[in-house]
């Protein structure tokens, strides 16, 4: 492992919150841990204090904010497990299987003919069950893939490969989630029409 590796591994959201790095984040532990941290460094516990603590009091609950938001969120959380690992997300990532495009494709334009359906709420939200299978779905393969990456010991070898994996998934899940949102707009959208 490198040491950028063990750095990253060492000081990180999970290490800030008291947790082993992992994608399935003990959610109970990460608000209970949030909550203790939060209390013990809120900015009121340093009214008296120098403009220096104060202003590094301010700096670390702004980071415990952004650990808890990025730590129970699946998405965010897997996106900061791969930058832990050195690999980054852009814009332009397109490595997405061509089949999974074409079914969201497919997804898409039945979204968009939703509301010429004799029953577009129930059409929708058939859509949106299936979406939210999917997401699952993708999450589940995302804490496996997750789990058999090797954070704290030395077998880097299969690593590359299950990093590649997760960063295909992640794509996935992001592809998808837009799509939840999609959804969402739809049904208040046809809401209104009703």
């Amino acid at each position: 492992m490198s040491n950028n590796l063990k750095n990253s591994m060492a000081d990180n959201y999970f290490s800030l919150l008291g947790l082993p790095v992992s994608f399935d984040v003990d959610k109970a532990k990460l608000i209970q841990n949030y909550h203790e941290i939060q209390k013990s460094i809120h900015p009121d516990k340093f009214a008296n204090a120098t403009a220096l603590e104060r202003r590094l009091s301010v700096q670390k609950a702004a980071q415990i904010n952004d650990a808890l938001e990025t730590l129970k969120n699946p998405i965010q959380c897997s996106i900061y497990l791969l930058s832990l690992y050195g690999i980054e997300l852009g814009a332009n990532d397109s490595n997405i299987d061509p089949e999974f495009l074409m079914e969201q494709m497919e997804l898409r334009e039945n979204l968009s003919e939703v509301g010429d359906k004799d029953d577009p709420l129930s059409e929708l939200d058939n859509i949106m069950d299936d979406v939210s299978s999917r997401i699952k779905q993708a999450i589940n393969v995302l804490g496996t893939l997750f789990q058999k990456l090797s954070f704290n010991d030395e077998k880097v070898e299969n690593d590359e490969h299950l990093l590649k994996e997760a960063k295909a998934q992640v794509l996935k899940l992001q592809f998808l989630n837009r799509l939840q949102e999609e959804c969402l707009n739809k049904e208040e959208d046809l809401a209104e029409q009703f």
